[in-house]
């Protein structure tokens, strides 16, 4: 009886809060035989085969008419710490039907799968020994789970104790009853809230224009049993969706990762002295749900990682924590289009700095409050004596607050949203950027990660385009690290040039992408000779992509990575003189 309590009480519970979570998931493209119907899911974790641990049943479900199309999958926690999947079972309820059948469905489902003891829980009741039996039934799933804590996290249960008197007693149970009425009531609204959501969301469907745009969920990924030091589960924004156009170098479900930087071995725990469950390789990448203790007792710490369908543990010391922040570019991206708006509703003038002369550069001099050298860039003091200043990089955005012949007073967002003064000799660099209305196109750099998101708008919201792993500029020597900040894309052209010590060309980069002085978004550079190693050179550069800054201070992408951008940015000057590409549309770049 304590078992089946205990398993009812975990059923309840967790399918309330799933379902009910699960009523603001986003919706996802049907499969392709079902092409009318909009797909839903939501995961319950009961224990399906009797060994006392969490197992899982995904339930897809989508609305047809008066009928409810649901298909139950199972997936077994085995020995080996990985879910098993089991055989699917498909389903037709009606609505008016839904909420009675749904439960009846459920419990039998779980009562008559296959136990670890060959037998199910339907059968065990209609097989049940005299009241000694019992009392075996239910020590023995304790025992087991004491075997497997190291493989599996174990559903939490509490041993019969005896009160004062001696009665025997279990406070989990009698504190079960109350709780698991709400329960069920709870779970009873929440399933026929399923039907009542529908019905809104194909009213609000038929009165909004049809998208074909595919939206993946926040997937939750299994936890595992040890003490967390800290917890990754970023939630995308709301806002944006991911029907990339181009996704070859695209990571998915890499969120939050870490990437190695000394080889090492993944671990079954978060101990030295562990199993190794794989080998680690530098520049090797894995996502990561948290920051675990050692289970040692020292004070070591260990990044939990989800791979292959298992989880594992990799030494803190071996590795960096880097992300695709979206959440960030988000930010960055509706802070620039409010200075925009503020700006043209305010009638001011977008000014571009257009301060670049090619295989020029200036003086390096020293990095700025915000990590920027001179180079390629004009001096924005921080008030009207010109004594402290920021250097502000080539195609930097801005707008002028006021002008005199002592100085010119402009206001820059990426900058602190602050306020700096010009020389009036620099006044001559400012160039309307041609930017009227809201930026559309944006491209977001994370330097600390070194990946690039690329997105565009879409109606009310925003579609990730592509998305990659990029080398960017290294701040070392006659290098420069890419430099921070808001800048609008200049142009493009097929190839760009390198040239030698004598003035000749000697090598090359295909696409190019202006977005700052000299810095430009490329393919993989290499120099002409020797021909017969240049294929080779150019790949072992491409491996180089994704781990540190090493450019002079240019972005580079995977060769067909950058033809694509190339290609998206399109061509609004066609015929130039020179062969450049000016985007189609204003575009901007986010370097973080």
């Amino acid at each position: 009886m304590v078992k089946k309590r205990n398993l009812q009480k975990i059923k309840f519970l967790v399918m309330a809060l799933v379902i009910f979570s699960a009523m603001s998931i986003n919706t996802f493209s049907a499969p392709k035989e079902v092409k009318k119907l909009e797909w839903k899911q939501i995961s319950l974790e009961p224990d399906l085969d009797g060994d006392g641990i969490k197992d899982k049943i995904d339930v897809d479900y989508a609305v047809e008419g008066n009928n409810v199309h649901l298909k139950f999958t199972p997936y077994v926690f085995n020995e080996k710490a990985k879910f098993a999947k089991g055989k699917s079972v498909e389903k037709i309820i009606t609505k008016t039907e839904f909420e009675a059948k749904f439960d009846t469905f459920i419990k039998g489902f779980i009562a008559e799968y296959p136990k670890k003891g060959g037998i199910s829980s339907a059968q065990k009741q209609k097989t049940q020994t005299p009241k000694p039996e019992k009392k075996q039934e239910v020590t023995q799933p304790i025992k087991e789970i004491k075997t497997n804590e190291t493989d599996k996290k174990p559903v939490s249960q509490k041993k019969n104790t005896n009160d004062s008197k001696g009665n025997p007693k279990n406070s989990q149970t009698i504190e079960n009853k109350p709780t698991e009425i709400s329960k069920q009531s709870n779970m009873e609204k929440a399933q026929s809230s399923i039907i009542e959501k529908e019905k809104k969301e194909n009213e609000l469907r038929e009165k909004e224009p049809k998208e074909t745009v595919e939206v993946p969920k926040n997937k939750n990924l299994p936890r595992g049993q040890y003490s967390y030091v800290k917890e990754f589960n970023a939630q995308r924004p709301k806002n944006l969706t991911f029907s990339f156009q181009y996704d070859k170098h695209s990571p998915k479900e890499m969120d939050e990762f870490v990437f190695v930087k000394t080889p090492t071995s993944i671990r079954k725990e978060p101990n030295s002295n562990a199993k190794a469950i794989k080998s680690a390789a530098y520049s090797h990448k894995y996502r990561t749900t948290g920051i675990v203790k050692t289970n040692t007792g020292k004070s070591d710490e260990w990044y939990e990682v989800f791979f292959d369908n298992q989880l594992g543990y990799i030494p803190k010391s071996a590795v960096e924590k880097r992300e695709f922040d979206w959440n960030d570019m988000m930010r960055k991206v509706d802070k620039t289009n409010k200075f925009i708006k503020e700006a043209v509703s305010a009638n001011k003038k977008i000014y571009v700095l257009d301060d670049y002369v090619p295989l020029g550069g200036g003086e390096s001099g020293k990095r700025d409050k915000f990590g920027n050298r001179a180079n390629q860039s004009e001096f924005g003091y921080t008030d009207k004596s010109f004594k402290d200043y920021i250097n502000i990089p080539d195609r930097t955005i801005m707008v002028v607050e006021e002008e005199n012949d002592k100085y010119v007073k402009v206001k820059i967002d990426a900058y602190d949203n602050g306020t700096y003064y010009l020389k009036p000799s620099t006044r001559r660099f400012l160039k309307d950027a041609g930017i009227t209305s809201e930026i559309t196109r944006f491209i977001y750099v994370d330097r600390a990660s070194q990946n690039e998101m690329i997105i565009e708008k879409n109606g009310n919201s925003w579609n990730v385009v592509t998305s990659s792993f990029v080398t960017t500029g290294k701040d070392a020597g006659n290098s420069f690290a890419t430099p921070y900040g808001t800048f609008l894309i200049a142009y493009s052209k097929p190839v760009m040039s390198y040239t030698g010590s004598g003035g000749g060309v000697v090598g090359d980069a295909r696409y190019a992408v202006r977005f700052s002085g000299g810095g430009y978004m490329h393919g993989i550079p290499s120099v002409f000779e020797p021909k017969n190693t240049r294929e080779q050179r150019k790949a072992a550069t491409a491996k180089k992509i994704g781990t540190y800054p090493e450019s002079h201070k240019c972005i580079r992408h995977y060769d067909d990575q950058i033809k694509f951008i190339y290609d998206w940015l399109g061509n609004s000057t066609p015929g130039h003189s020179e062969g450049l590409r000016v985007p189609n549309v204003p575009t901007v770049m986010l370097v973080k």
